[in-house]
Order: C-alpha cells, then structure tokens, then sequence
C-alpha cells in the first residue's frame, strides 16, 4: 500500500458492460479518504454525459503489481489540457489474478483490527516463566492457530470473527500481535457492496463499544473460493496514521457481555432492517462534534422509530396514557437503569420535554449541558435495548448500567440534581 499513496502508474481499464478491449495510461494514488484513479482518455472512455463512463470496479496492471479499485463513489474529468477520465473509490484490492474479476464481485472480505482484547473469540498466544530449582531461568512464548467462530448471516452469509496472528523484528527482538480478524463469506460471488455492508455494521459495534475511536490496520479480500487472499484497503474504516495500533483495555463491553457472536450477527440483521433507529446511535460515537441540541434530536427520533417499529407486535411498545415516548423503552431494559439515572421519572420528563423544546421552539437556548446529560443517558437507554434484542436477555443492559457506565451515570445524575426544574 506505500507505493500507492506515492501513485503508481500503469495500464488500466474500467470494468464497464459490455467490457472494453483496451486499456488507458493511468496513474492511482491512494490519499487518506479516497483511491483516486486519472486515465488519460479519449471520447470513446465518456458516456453521452460527458462522464467516464459507468463501472463498478477499475482494474489493470501497474509498477506495484495488479490492482482493482472497487466501492466507485464519483466520476469526473480531470483538469488540465488532456482528456482524463477520474474515478474516485473507497477500496482498492492488491496482487489479485486479474483473470479473476468479475466486476467487484468477491466471496469474502476482512478486516483486521489491533487491540481489541475482549472481542477475541480465543486466546492463542501464550507466555510463561521457566522455573528451575526455584529460579526464573527464562520465559516460554507459543502462538498456535485457531479457526475461529462462524455464525449465520442473512442471505447465505456468514461472519466469522478469528484471531490472527504475526511474528515480526529481527532474531532477538521478535514481537507478537494477535489482532482481531473480522470476516464475512458470502455462499457465491457477490458485489463487494454487500460484504462491506455488513462489515460496517461490525465496525460501528466495535466503536460504539470502546472510549477511542476504533479503526482497522488492514484487511484482505477473495474473489473465489479457490483463489488466494488478496490485500485490502477501505479508506473508510482503515487507518495509516498509527491511531489503529491503541491497545483499548477497558471498553464498555466485550464479546462475553454480549452473550458471544450470535448477538453481533442479530446486530447486523438489525441495524440493516432498522436503520432509522440505530444510525444516531452510531453517528454520535463517530462524529462526536455534532451540537448537543442536534444529537438530542437525532436521539428521540431514532427511539420513537424504534418504539414504532415494534408497536404492532410487542405489548411493550404499546401506547400508555400520560406516558412520555421513552418510558416504553426504560420498561424493556434491566432495571439497573433506575439506580443509574437517580431518578428515572425526574429524566424522563426532562429529556421529553427538552427534546420537544429544541424541536418546536429552536430559537430558545437550553442549558447545553443539561441537553448532552439527557441526550448521553438517553442514548445509552436506546443503545442497550437493541443490544438487549440482539442477545434476547437483559444481560448486555445489565452489564452497562451496573457495571461498566458508572462513570458516565455520575455525572449524568449531577447534572439532573443541579440543573433548574
């Protein structure tokens, strides 16, 4: 991947329909945000827009082996005297067959995260202390591999969540990573799109579990289920700058809190079917400058699309008289949420009605950290419901309003007490 975010040049060729015989001069660069392709083209490379034309991968050989770029968000022309065609794309796949490609159709995709101990499904490396005559004579280190977990996804998907393994530096200075491989397979070839998909739900999980933002060091994809695994970058979820590399010891939950991978697949099925509900969620860990009136807006609405998408079929999202819309939601969650919030009637009424303040009445100022208290708690509120539907039991509420949030309800609740009625 260094060689490409210097740029490469080399002979390429957008994989349009029907495919073309020929191939452009080009020049890929791979920046932080996006894998940039410029072809130097002719009228025959525009479609009757004046834009190249349309492709869902671009592919060909350069000075750093064979590539192709995938997940193409924009065309344009480049500037300049000469005819450029130029496709900008999220992901790029390295030292692929190209006699492989079928558009941006792959089996498998993967993404590779250090320093997320409590999400490992098993512990591989070992280290012990030589004991001889009752003296530390030297230290004993074992890494062994291991397949992995595999739980069923929709639509003849799997996701699989391994630990891999590296040893790296020279003779007398070996260092050992363990990092987490998140997988996900797909029965056939499909489109790149759909593997990334349900990754994204993983990622979001991960960063909505941790302090720090949680970024992946690399990946790899396969294009069948014969071929060999081939380097991948995403510019959305990966990260060159170092920040992938934090050790997070103390997240809010691990894997074992959830109640294991079958819980992460549900989260996947759930955040692809109710969507309106669970991106504030994972926006707000993700873009943590939003204002506080905006995220308390974003909030209540994804609890009401939560609490209307289960109306018609669960006693406990029905309509209760003089009941403010979240109180269906503290009903569902383990009872540990009362003593978290203090007071949980003191928070309804004031989440509620600020909530309402700031959408009818947006002109007047609120108190701002009286919105981020009721806003933070009432996100925690929603988030563990959902992950308490992913698991089917309290156990993932329970976990985070008795054990791992105290922190947060403490200043939740100071900030309730000293705020004016």
């Amino acid at each position: 991947m260094d060689q490409l975010r210097e740029g490469v040049v080399g002979l390429l060729a957008p994989a349009t329909d029907p495919p073309q015989e020929r191939h452009l001069t080009g020049l890929i660069k791979l920046d932080e945000d996006a894998v940039v392709a410029k072809l130097v083209a002719d009228d025959e490379a525009f479609d009757y827009e004046g834009l190249p034309l349309g492709a869902k991968a671009v592919g060909g050989s350069t000075e750093a082996g064979d590539i192709l770029l995938v997940d193409i968000r924009t065309r344009g022309n480049g500037a300049g005297q000469l005819k450029v065609a130029k496709y900008m794309a999220h992901g790029v796949i390295v030292d692929l067959d190209l006699e492989l490609v079928d558009d941006d159709q792959v089996v498998a995709v993967q993404f590779a995260y250090h320093g997320l101990h409590k999400w490992l499904p098993e512990q591989i490396y070992r280290d012990d202390p030589l004991i001889e005559d009752g003296k530390h004579v030297g230290w004993s280190a074992e890494l062994r591999y291991a397949k992995g977990i595999t739980v069923p996804l929709d639509d003849s998907f799997k996701l699989r969540f391994s630990t891999g393994w590296s040893v790296g530096g020279e003779f007398g200075r070996r260092t050992f990573a363990t990092p987490l491989i998140v997988t996900v397979e797909s029965s056939d070839r499909r489109s790149i799109h759909e593997h990334i998909g349900r990754l994204d739900a993983v990622h979001a999980l991960l960063n909505i579990a941790h302090r720090e933002r949680v970024q992946a060091f690399g990946g790899s994809a396969r294009l069948t289920a014969d071929s060999d695994w081939s380097g991948f970058w995403e510019t959305s979820f990966m990260s060159a700058d170092g920040s992938h590399d934090a050790a997070h010891f103390f997240p809010h939950f691990g894997l074992d809190e959830l109640g294991g991978l079958p819980t992460v697949a549900n989260w996947v099925e759930i955040v692809r079917s109710h969507r309106r509900a669970v991106t504030p969620v994972v926006r707000h860990v993700l873009e943590p400058t939003q204002t506080p009136e905006a995220r308390l807006l974003s909030t209540a609405a994804a609890m009401e699309s939560w609490v209307a998408a289960h109306r018609r079929g669960h006693e406990w999202a029905k309509k209760v008289k003089d009941e403010d819309l979240p109180g269906a939601i503290v009903r569902i969650v383990d009872p540990s949420w009362n003593d978290w919030i203090g007071d949980p009637n003191v928070w309804l009424s004031k989440f509620w009605a600020s909530y309402n303040h700031v959408k009818h009445q947006p002109e007047d100022d609120l108190d701002p950290n009286l919105v981020n208290a009721l806003e933070v708690a009432g996100r925690w509120l929603l988030t563990a419901a959902v992950l308490d539907e992913c698991a089917g039991n309290t156990q993932p509420s329970r976990h985070l309003f008795s054990t791992s949030l105290g922190i947060v309800g403490g200043n939740v609740r100071g900030i309730l007490r000293t705020s004016r009625p």
